[in-house]
C-alpha cells in the first residue's frame, strides 16, 4: 500500500546576507525577510520501494553541490540515490548558493561572512525535512490531473527595435497548465499536495531588498491554508515565462501572483478523489421536499505503483569564444567591480558594473562547461505514481518542450519540470537560437539541436516508464 510522509525546516538566512542575483541591483544585501525561505520533503513508499523528493526555496545549487546533498540524503535515509529528487523553486530573491566567487563578487564584500553558516543552515534543513518524512510515513490514498492558471505568459518580448529581452509577451506561447497531486490519509484528511507550473519567480526583481519565497512561497501558504496537509511545488518549464505582473520591488505583487495560482491550483485539488467511490440511490426522505438520499460505497483502492527511471543524453555544445578572452574579460570586469567606490558612486555607474559582471561571469561558466567537448551528458528522470509521471531534469526548459511530453506521454498525468538536481542552464527551442536574447545568447551551452534530442529521450523515457 502506498505510504506518504512529509517535512519542513526551515532555512531563512539572516538580513544582512548578501543579495546578489541581480545584474541590475544598486544594494549588496539583504535588509529584511519578506516569505520565510524552507527545504520541504515528501516522502513516498509502496512495499518497500521508496523515493524521496525535497524543494528547497533557492534559485539552483551547482550540480556538484546538488550530487553532494542527495548523496547525504541517502546515507541519512537508506534511500537510493536515483531515488531522490532536488528540486528548486527558482526564487530569484534568495542569497546566491556560491556568492563569494561570482558575478564578480569577493569574500570580504558586504556580508559574505553569513554566507558559510546559510549554507551550512540550508544543508541541515534539507536532511531534517527528509528524516521527518521518512519518520511520518502513513497509509495514503492518492489522485491527479490538471487545471489551469491565467498567471503566466511568454516572456521573450521584441522590442521596437528588434531586440529581444525578458519582459511580459501576451500573444507568445505559453503553457497555463497547473498540475496537482493530492495524497490523503485513509480518513480522508490531506497529508500533502503537489502544484507543478511553469513560470520564473521574477515578479520581484533587481528593485527588491528582501529575502523571499516569491510567489511559490505565497502560493504553498495559501494551498495549505484552503486544503490542510503540506504543499510542496514543482517548478515546471519556466524558461520562457513570467507572470503577466512582474519585474517590480513590490512585495504585494508576488503575494497576488502566488495567491491566484494557489486559487486556481486549489479548485483542481479539491476536485480530485483520493477515495475511490460511487454514490448509490438509498431512498426518499420525505421533507418540505422530497430528499432522494444516497449511500456511498467504497470501491478498491486504485493501485499506485512506484518506479523511477533514468535516461542520459549527450546534448551538442555551441560553439564559445576563446576561454582566455572570456577569462580575460570577466576578470577586468570583476576588478572594476571590487574597485567600486559604493559610498561615493552613482546608482546608475553600480547598476552599469554590476551587470556587466554578472553577465561576463555567466558566460565564462556556461562556455567552461563546454570547454573541450563536443556533447555534455544531461540526466532525465521520471518518477511513476500509480498512472502519473513527474519528469524532471537539471536545465531551465520551454514550455512547448514540456508540451510535447506531455502530450505524447501515456499517462493519464503528466507533468515535466526543470531546476531539478542542478543548475545545467537553458534548453531554448532550436528557432530561438536565430532571435537571440538571453537565453540563448548568454545563459546556456547547448546548439540549437539539443532541445530535440532531450525531446525525444524524454518522450521515450516515459513510454518505457509506462510499458
Amino acid at each position: 500500500m502506498l505510504k506518504v510522509g512529509t517535512g519542513r525546516q526551515d532555512m531563512t538566512p539572516p538580513v544582512g546576507i548578501p543579495h546578489t542575483l541581480w545584474g541590475a541591483r544598486t544594494r549588496e544585501t539583504a535588509d529584511r525577510i519578506h516569505i520565510p525561505l524552507n527545504a520541504t520533503a515528501l516522502c513516498l513508499d509502496n512495499d518497500g520501494t521508496r523515493v524521496m523528493l525535497v524543494e528547497i526555496d533557492v534559485t539552483g545549487l551547482p550540480t556538484s553541490v546538488s550530487d553532494d546533498i542527495r548523496g547525504q540524503l541517502s546515507r541519512e535515509t537508506g534511500i537510493p540515490v536515483s531515488h531522490i529528487s532536488l528540486g528548486f523553486t527558482h526564487t530569484h530573491s534568495a542569497p546566491v548558493w556560491n556568492a563569494e566567487t561570482t558575478n564578480g563578487a569577493s569574500a570580504d564584500l558586504p556580508g559574505m561572512n553569513l554566507m558559510p553558516a546559510w549554507r551550512e543552515k540550508t544543508i541541515q534543513a534539507i536532511l531534517v525535512a527528509a528524516k521527518a518524512a521518512c519518520d511520518t510515513l502513513q497509509p495514503a490514498r492518492f489522485a491527479s490531473g490538471y487545471g489551469r492558471s491565467e498567471v503566466t505568459v511568454h516572456r521573450r518580448f521584441r522590442t521596437p527595435e528588434g531586440r529581444v529581452v525578458v519582459s511580459p509577451n501576451p500573444g507568445g506561447e505559453r503553457d497555463t497548465t497547473v498540475t496537482v497531486l493530492r495524497f490523503d490519509d485513509l480518513d480522508g484528511n490531506t497529508i500533502a499536495s503537489l502544484v507543478g507550473y511553469g513560470t520564473h519567480p521574477i515578479v520581484l526583481a533587481h528593485q527588491n531588498s528582501a529575502i523571499s519565497a516569491e510567489w511559490p512561497g505565497a502560493m504553498k501558504r495559501s494551498v495549505e491554508a484552503l486544503l490542510g496537509g503540506t504543499c510542496l511545488f514543482l517548478q515546471g518549464c519556466a524558461g520562457d515565462q513570467i507572470p503577466y505582473e512582474a519585474l517590480t520591488g513590490d512585495v504585494r505583487v508576488a503575494e497576488r501572483m502566488g495567491n491566484r495560482i494557489a486559487a486556481d491550483a486549489a479548485s483542481a485539488l479539491t476536485a480530485l478523489s483520493p477515495l475511490n467511490h460511487r454514490d448509490v440511490f438509498s431512498h426518499v426522505v420525505e421533507s418540505g421536499a422530497p430528499l432522494g438520499m444516497k449511500t456511498r460505497e467504497i470501491l478498491p483502492d486504485t493501485p499506485a505503483a512506484l518506479a523511477v527511471a533514468e535516461v542520459t543524453v549527450d546534448l551538442p555544445v555551441r560553439p564559445f569564444e576563446p576561454i582566455d578572452i572570456l577569462e580575460r574579460r570577466a576578470a577586468e570586469t570583476r576588478a572594476e567591480f571590487l574597485g567600486l567606490d559604493r559610498e561615493t558612486a552613482d546608482h546608475a555607474d553600480i547598476a552599469d558594473v554590476h551587470f556587466r559582471a554578472r553577465r561576463a561571469d555567466i558566460m565564462l561558466t556556461m562556455a567552461r562547461r563546454a570547454f573541450g567537448k563536443e556533447t555534455v551528458p544531461i540526466e532525465i528522470r521520471a518518477i511513476r505514481i500509480g498512472d502519473t509521471a513527474l519528469v524532471s531534469a537539471p536545465l531551465e526548459l520551454f514550455a512547448a518542450t514540456g508540451m510535447a511530453i506531455r502530450e505524447a506521454s501515456p499517462f493519464t498525468t503528466t507533468f515535466t519540470g526543470g531546476y531539478t538536481n542542478g543548475t545545467e542552464g537553458y534548453l531554448p527551442l532550436a528557432h530561438s537560437y536565430g532571435e537571440g536574447g538571453y537565453e540563448t545568447e548568454l545563459a546556456c551551452f547547448v546548439g540549437p539541436e539539443a532541445e530535440a534530442m532531450f525531446r525525444a529521450a524524454a518522450i521515450k523515457l516515459v513510454r518505457d516508464l509506462r510499458g
